[in-house]
């Protein structure tokens, strides 16, 4: 039987709850690179619920790999099938280079803390191996890359991909690797890592066609010598930050609905995100508040000259 979006959302959110996570409310608005925002100590988690997992676009996944790695969290897809039919369970997927995993899979990682031991993608079925293990074990039997290249029929620059961890390694090679050095070398695939910077995740190029608001927002941020991530996919448009955690940033009219939806979403998502939030609006004289966040009008960007006045600002109009 077919199970519907709002049945894996409510199923994912037992699952956090069982593991002892701290969620966010539903990120309902559209588009949005992911659902709900998850933390637990210092794991913090975004998370996509989707049926059928080819629903996930690679502009989606890019998104959600950037906000990933500027919130120093992990993108992770749950889903049920794929065109081709049900997902496995106890593996994982990776689509556009995130991974997806079925609902029982999430609960065995979140809760028994059993990592998948094998993932599907393009190009067929891989394993994680320990590259310091393989390293190790190769120079005990005193042979060089080039002769266990030969020996499991891959390249010499793949044996030294592999021992770096730079290369993802096919199940087939993976085992000629343990046959010929007669060791363990698979090891659990974990999910849930924290991201590393990539070159192909830089937005610091805004699109030709932002909105004139959001790009000074985006702008100001720069200014004031803060890194900034500019995105169409998420509850916030603008999220900034010196270091820790960055400062979420929604921007329109006050007389929006739109901006009002997102406000509560926002509250939600920066709370658990261990973050703040303001909101930037465009006509003249704001309110201090909108649901108990701070409000900034655009006017008054131009005389913030440094990230301490802008905090200050913020902490007057929280009331903190």
């Amino acid at each position: 039987m077919t199970v519907t979006r709002n049945q894996l959302m409510r199923e994912v959110m037992a699952n956090l709850e069982e593991a002892g996570f701290e969620f966010s409310s539903q990120c309902d608005v559209r588009p949005s690179c992911f659902d709900l925002v998850a933390r637990k100590g210092e794991q913090l988690i975004l998370v996509k619920v989707l049926s059928n997992i080819d629903a996930l676009t690679k502009d989606d996944a890019v998104a959600l790999q950037q906000v990933a790695l500027f919130f120093n969290a992990t993108a992770l897809v749950v889903g049920e099938r794929a065109r081709r039919g049900v997902l496995e369970d106890g593996t994982a997927y990776k689509r556009y280079g995130v991974f997806t995993v079925t609902p029982p899979s999430f609960h065995s990682v979140t809760t028994d803390g059993q990592a998948p031991r094998e993932f599907i993608q393009r190009g067929g079925r891989f394993v994680a191996i320990d590259g310091v293990r393989l390293r190790e074990a190769r120079n005990s039997r005193r042979m060089t890359k080039e002769q266990l290249a030969e020996c499991v029929e891959v390249s010499t620059r793949a044996i030294l991909a592999y021992e770096k961890d730079e290369m993802d390694v096919s199940s087939e090679v993976a085992a000629r690797l343990e046959e010929v050095l007669e060791t363990d070398l698979i090891i659990p695939i974990d999910i849930l890592r924290k991201p590393v910077g990539r070159k192909h995740l830089d937005r610091s190029r805004l699109p030709r066609d932002i909105p004139g608001l959001e790009k000074r927002v985006n702008e100001f941020f720069e200014r004031l010598g803060m890194k900034v991530l500019w995105t169409d996919r998420a509850p916030f448009h603008v999220a900034a930050k010196e270091e820790g955690p960055p400062l979420l940033t929604s921007i329109g009219s006050l007389k929006s609905l739109n901006l009002h939806k997102r406000v509560e979403i926002l509250k939600s998502v920066s709370k658990v995100a261990e973050s703040s939030a303001i909101i930037v609006v465009e006509e003249g004289k704001a309110e201090e508040q909108v649901s108990d966040l701070p409000v900034i009008r655009q006017l008054e960007l131009d005389e913030i000259d440094k990230p301490s006045e802008l905090k200050r600002i913020i902490e007057e109009r929280s009331g903190i």
